[in-house]
């Protein structure tokens, strides 16, 4: 048995050793580990062929996004809006300091010389000649003229033009720029095509911002390392490497951020860019896209529109030397802004030219000459200044466009605003109101119009005529006053068979009952009572009680429906106080009324709009002219000769010390003091004027010491011809006594000259004593 186990022993040792030394063979070792490199394979080429998926779905994205923006609209274009244009003809009712103001306006250059270039003129005395600038008009473009204007006596005498010798008929100045109605991010550009810029602003821009443009792919390898060398060396950023595709992708697509993620971005979105499109249309959309400086809130956009706003010319009109100040404004619009920093502007200037030197594009001489020109741009009245009128531009394009067609698609609009008297009226306000009271919450609007055809020429929301603010002028609805007696009057007259000018009207006290209601007793200013006065001096003294009586007499439905024939067509409660103008209106509402009474019964609405180009200077609309008459044009002409008596001898006498022509006018004060009103028009302009405060408190202003002041500063400047109301048949003079209303043969000392519908005079004549001229208006107030 032993040698058995000694035999078996080894045996089992040697098959244990094989056992230990089959455990220690790496054979299956070797079998794990070919595995693990085919896993990590495995997984390697997982994640490179997810990455791939997700780098070719960015990709994508990127891609997406690039041919959303190309193929869609680029771009939201404001609507610019534009004031009316100056047109001159011989006739023509202007002063010489107007045509300063207006030439100034348009940043028209004075030169010593006859004017060569558009834009110019010069002057001496009464003289002047100019050269205009050519204008895209609603009725196609007009051509600029060199032309002599010759002013007497405030009225355009001679137009002739210098180069003909020939009289010209009309000539019409180019219209300035108002404003722009924006959208959100308040971009402004003037469209380019690339046909319309000039070879040379081309080559001077690609010889400063990208060489190879025609060449390179979107990224240029040679620009970038070209660049890093240069900063390398320079131990600071003085170069960039980017191509024109890849600042006009940054601009369109990304942020300024300088991060790797966002050049990484720009490079792969500039290769997609122009694997899709045309170089040419690349280049064209860079020229409308780059951001060349900021006016107010404003964002200057674009190559063209930046020539207009610093040089006052389209780019095909700038000199060299203006190109070049563009193309330099790429690097940092704000630092080289030739507006702002003009020695900047100049250094790089000077950059660039010597840079097309060096390139041959000019030579020596050129440089030279170019290089020692100044910097000049053109002066601008700010955009935005005329936040109240915009308003009513905005409310009447609504009418007939969609809000977000009027913020992006580049519409063209001409409007009615007279700068020259939107100026006047900003300046009445702001040196009046301060005389009114040193309380500086005491509020103004005013609404200035053209009685012939509603043309609103100016309007002011407030004492502070560029806050865009709460517009008193279009929402401010305040108590009208008295400005409602010439319509009640008016009512009554168109009954010449129981109203005239010579009837007599009741004043004394008066209480109106009504059954299960406070009885109301309305009351004159003076609080007394004037016992039987005519209809004519109750209207000159504006006495409240016979308003009161002849309102009711005549019917307020009536007064109302007369409203309503004067352009005010919202609802109005019959009650009796809207005899003493207790209504609420705004001055936009009151000058839609008066301006039927300036025009002599024809009403035209009012309108801030002349007419709509789209973008491609196509006329869309034109807003014609549009007149009614549902008044009797004989009771108007009555109405109005005893207004023009007013601005005389009545409430509004003082007027006639201030003005050297003859108006007619009426003033407004609500119950308590609080709103203060004059309305009133010479035979060329209607203005409504209103002072008053937002909380509705008294004031201490009367029309005639509040609003008619203001009223009275403006038309000094605005108003060149006086009115007359309009002589027609069946209509007489006849002198009154206007102690009883009755003719006047022997010279009444109190008798006055009214107008009458023939066979409406008083059949009965007065026994009053005396002789001579009348002395009743110097005793009309005592």
């Amino acid at each position: 048995m032993s040698a058995k186990n000694n035999k078996a022993s080894p045996a089992k040792k040697r098959s244990n050793k094989s056992r230990g030394k089959g455990k220690k063979r790496p054979v299956k070792k070797r079998s794990n580990n070919r595995k693990k490199p085919s896993s990590k394979r495995s997984i390697i080429i997982s994640f490179l062929a997810v990455s791939l998926i997700a780098f070719i779905a960015y990709l994508f994205y990127l891609d997406n996004r690039i041919t959303q923006r190309f193929e869609g609209r680029i771009w939201q274009l404001p609507a610019h809006v534009y004031a009316r244009p100056l047109e001159l003809f011989v006739g023509k009712k202007i002063s010489t300091k107007q045509v300063l103001f207006e030439l100034d306006y348009l940043n028209y250059q004075q030169v010593q010389q006859l004017p060569q270039k558009p834009a110019q003129y010069r002057q001496w005395n009464n003289i002047f000649e100019i050269k205009t600038r050519s204008f895209v008009f609603w009725d196609g473009e007009e051509n600029s003229h060199t032309i002599r204007i010759t002013i007497e006596d405030d009225v355009v005498t001679q137009l002739i033009d210098i180069y003909t010798a020939n009289s010209a008929d009309l000539v019409r100045f180019d219209a300035g720029y108002l404003t722009g109605i924006f959208p959100s991010h308040s971009q402004d550009r003037v469209l380019l095509r690339l046909d319309d810029v000039p070879d040379m602003f081309i080559k001077m821009l690609l010889l400063i911002e990208d060489r190879r443009y025609f060449t390179h792919w979107g990224v240029d390898p040679l620009s970038i390392a070209r660049a890093l060398l240069v900063n390398i060396y320079s131990g600071r950023t003085v170069q960039g490497g980017s191509t024109l595709t890849q600042q006009l992708v940054k601009n369109l697509f990304l942020t300024q951020d300088k991060t790797i993620v966002r050049k990484v971005n720009e490079a792969f979105m500039s290769l997609l860019l122009e694997l899709h499109y045309d170089k040419k249309l690349i280049l064209e959309t860079y020229l409308n896209e780059i951001y060349l400086g900021q006016d107010g809130r404003r964002a200057i956009h674009g190559f063209g529109l930046a020539g207009e706003y610093y040089f006052g010319k389209s780019l095909k009109q700038l000199s060299i030397d203006e190109m070049a100040i563009l193309i330099g404004m790429v690097k940092g619009a704000s630092y080289y802004n030739p507006k702002r920093n003009p020695e900047h502007a100049r250094e790089r200037r000077d950059i660039v030219l010597s840079a097309m030197q060096g390139s041959a594009l000019i030579t020596q001489r050129q440089y030279e000459k170019l290089s020692n020109r100044p910097v000049a741009t053109v002066k601008h009245a700010r955009s935005g200044l005329y936040p109240a009128f915009i308003d009513l531009v905005k409310l009447q394009l609504q009418q007939d466009y969609q809000s977000d067609d009027l913020s992006s698609e580049g519409l063209r609009v001409f409007t009615t605003l007279d700068p020259y008297v939107q100026y006047n009226t900003e300046q009445a306000i702001i040196k009046t109101l301060p005389q009114l009271s040193k309380n500086k919450d005491l509020q103004a609007a005013a609404v200035v119009v053209s009685p012939s055809n509603g043309d609103v020429l100016a309007v002011v929301g407030g004492r502070n005529p560029s806050y865009k603010g709460f517009n008193r002028a279009l929402n401010a609805e305040r108590q009208i006053g008295s400005l409602i007696k010439p319509v009640i009057y008016l009512t009554a007259l168109r009954d010449p068979s129981r109203y005239t000018l010579s009837t007599m009207l009741d004043d004394s006290e008066f209480i109106y009952k009504t059954p299960n209601q406070d009885d109301w007793q309305p009351l004159n200013y003076d609080k007394e009572y004037h016992g039987e006065v005519t209809l004519y001096e109750a209207l000159l003294k504006s006495y409240n009680v016979p308003a009161v009586r002849t309102g009711l007499d005549v019917g307020l439905d009536n007064v109302i429906t007369t409203l309503s024939a004067l352009g005010y067509k919202k609802s109005v409660s019959a009650y009796p106080s809207l005899s003493l103008g207790a209504v609420n209106m705004s001055p936009v509402d009151v000058a839609n009324i008066y301006q039927t009474f300036a025009a002599n019964g024809f009403h035209s609405p009012l309108r801030s709009v002349h007419a709509v180009l789209d973008n491609e200077r196509n006329p869309l609309e034109r807003y014609s002219l549009d007149v009614d008459n549902q008044v009797r044009p004989e009771a108007m002409a009555i109405v109005n000769s005893a207004l023009i008596d007013v601005a005389k001898y009545g409430t509004a006498k003082r007027l006639a010390d201030q003005l050297p022509l003859q108006v007619a006018g009426k003033t407004g004060t609500s119950d308590d003091l609080r709103d203060s009103w004059f309305a009133g028009f010479s035979g060329d302009t209607m203005a409504v004027v209103w002072t008053g405060y937002d909380d509705n408190h008294p004031t201490t202003l009367t029309g005639s010491s509040g609003a008619m002041k203001i009223w009275g500063n403006l038309f000094k400047e605005v108003a060149y011809k006086p009115y007359e109301f309009p002589q027609m048949p069946g209509l007489a003079k006849y002198r009154v006594d206007v102690n009883n209303g009755l003719l006047s043969e022997n010279g009444c000392e109190n008798a006055v000259e009214l107008l009458f519908i023939e066979g409406s005079q008083p059949q009965q004549t007065s026994d009053c004593e005396g002789g001579g001229e009348s002395n009743w208006f110097l005793n009309l107030f005592n």
